[in-house]
């Protein structure tokens, strides 16, 4: 995108344009309309990818027609839910167009089943595309932004570059782009989403073979171009029958597999999916409603008389409630708010010391025992088990090896006997969805390692986050927002998940107040050598 304005210093800079900064900026942006002092504030904001505002889940690099992971009631909180549904009531049948496009079989499937609910304008209950929410912010921080320069409130620049280094000075940071261009600015917001994918073999995005093709990660550059190469790959063994595996029984794997299932190209010469997950089980998608209504979290409640708790007690009481929950065959949809309410109440009585180690080492380990999902996803693997050409093995991935006949097999680590197995089918396509690395790990982004090694940024005993004030500053006047807050406690909240809609829009309030403070209501700060 084109430069506007002086580029060269600016009030702030947002690094990375997601959600996160997105949710900050219109806050802000609020604020400066509301604002008494007329003040010009110039921003600038940094994407490595030439999409600005919506970031990887909800922009093109996820595609048209992957659908949230919850229904929509349960994403987007109250006023935005509101605000949302109004706007997709308007903007429907240009974005529908948009599905089918993108979409196929599957698609074209949600689109029916739903059409009564979207003709009805019937929203909160269903799954819906999450570019669709994507497009809604972009319109809406666009709108907002143009609304501010036309009035000469705000200049705003949008770079596409990668930061690669920030040095403090007396008032302001420099950043160093990987094209060689410097900028200066006073404040910087890191918003740079969650930490990249961990690659499972070898160093490289994407490997082709022979008889192999093997995804790092499937959304680089975006998943529409992994899967035209997934597809050529198949079309060249359009002799043979193929096998899919899918290492991750996340959401990104349930994705991947929908998306395969959802173009006939790809789905028509697939003989197999195969999921590789340490507990061999699929985020839950039913709710059995009665059940449902009988289950109670007896050790937790145990707990609620208790006048002193450590973050340990707690999460020992979360897993006994999950654990038979397991037993008697409820499954995390229809438990995740009964047993997250309970916890959720405990956590009050911890005290910060504790309520830390909550954030750091347990909300992370008790959420991957609740994974939910939608119909649409789980309906896709019933269809594959109805056609016996679906398998998931309980294990961890060791490694991918050929064999003397030029076929790959798979080696894992089997979760019940605790020994190396090999898989007995070949495998063709191999898709990493095991998640992101850690801030402990040598393959994080260079800006990154820069910031930790200049102390600027320290990691916090979480891992995926880092340490911050109540300003969420790092150190003076560099802020971070979105996923890498996880492991704090904000207003006496513990965090330790930042890709919730929820969460986001409350630390974004935040995190525009401390701006506003600064630029607006506390300005003389600025006078500070």
């Amino acid at each position: 995108m084109q430069f506007e304005g002086n580029t060269n210093t600016s009030d702030i800079t947002f690094i990375g344009s997601g959600i996160s900064s997105s949710f900050t900026m219109l806050h802000f942006l609020d604020h400066i309309k509301c604002a008494k002092e007329e003040k010009k504030v110039s921003i600038n904001i940094i994407d490595k990818y030439p999409e600005f505002h919506m970031g990887i889940p909800y922009g093109s690099r996820s595609g048209f027609s992957v659908h949230l992971i919850t229904s929509l009631k349960n994403f987007l909180p109250e006023p935005e839910l509101g605000k949302f549904i109004t706007w997709l009531n308007t903007n429907k049948n240009w974005l529908l167009d948009e599905l089918k496009k993108d979409g196929g079989s599957l698609s074209i499937d949600w689109i029916n089943t739903h059409a009564q609910k979207i003709e009805n304008n019937e929203w909160e209950h269903l799954f819906i595309p999450r570019h669709f929410f994507g497009s809604y912010i972009d319109e809406k921080l666009k709108s907002s932004i143009d609304d501010l320069k036309s009035i000469g409130a705000i200049d705003v620049n949008y770079i596409t570059g990668e930061v690669l280094d920030v040095e403090k000075t007396t008032k302001n940071y420099t950043l160093l782009l990987q094209d060689g261009q410097k900028l200066l600015s006073e404040k910087v917001v890191l918003s740079v989403g969650s930490l990249p994918v961990k690659y499972l073999w070898k160093e490289e995005r994407l490997i082709q073979e022979d008889n192999l093709l093997f995804v790092n990660d499937p959304y680089a550059p975006e998943l529409k171009e992994v899967l035209k190469k997934i597809e050529h790959f198949t079309e060249k063994k359009a002799d043979k029958k193929l096998n899919v595996l899918i290492v991750g029984a996340n959401a990104s794997g349930l994705e991947m597999l929908y998306k395969l299932n959802d173009l006939e190209e790809i789905k028509s010469r697939i003989a197999k999916f195969v999921f590789l997950s340490t507990q061999g089980l699929l985020p839950d998608a039913v709710i059995d409603k009665e059940r449902k209504k009988g289950y109670i979290p007896f050790n937790l409640q145990a707990l609620a008389e208790e006048k002193e708790l450590t973050a340990k007690t707690i999460a020992d009481a979360t897993y006994k409630d999950l654990d038979h929950a397991d037993e008697i065959h409820l499954g995390a949809a229809s438990t995740v708010e009964i047993i997250s309410k309970a916890f959720g109440a405990l956590l009050g009585k911890l005290n910060e010391e504790e309520l830390k180690k909550f954030a750091c080492f347990y909300g992370n380990e008790i959420g991957r025992r609740q994974r939910c999902a939608g119909f649409h996803y789980s309906k896709t693997v019933d269809a594959l088990k109805d056609q016996n050409r679906f398998d998931h093995i309980a294990g961890r991935f060791v490694d991918i090896r050929k064999n003397p006949s030029g076929e790959y097999l798979l080696e894992y680590l089997d979760t019940p006997s605790g020994e190396n197995s090999v898989y007995g089918d070949p495998v063709h396509i191999v898709i990493n969805c095991i998640g992101s690395t850690n801030l402990g790990k040598e393959n994080i982004p260079e800006l990154l390692k820069n910031l930790i090694l200049k102390k600027y940024c320290r990691p916090n005993d979480s891992k995926i986050g880092f340490e911050v004030n109540e300003s969420l500053e790092t150190c003076e006047n560099f802020h971070v927002i979105g996923p890498l807050l996880a492991g704090n406690i904000f207003e006496g909240k513990a965090v330790w998940h930042l890709e919730h809609c929820g969460r986001i829009i409350w630390l974004s309030h935040v995190l525009s107040q401390k701006l506003n403070d600064y630029f607006f209501v506390k300005s003389e700060l600025k006078e500070r050598p």
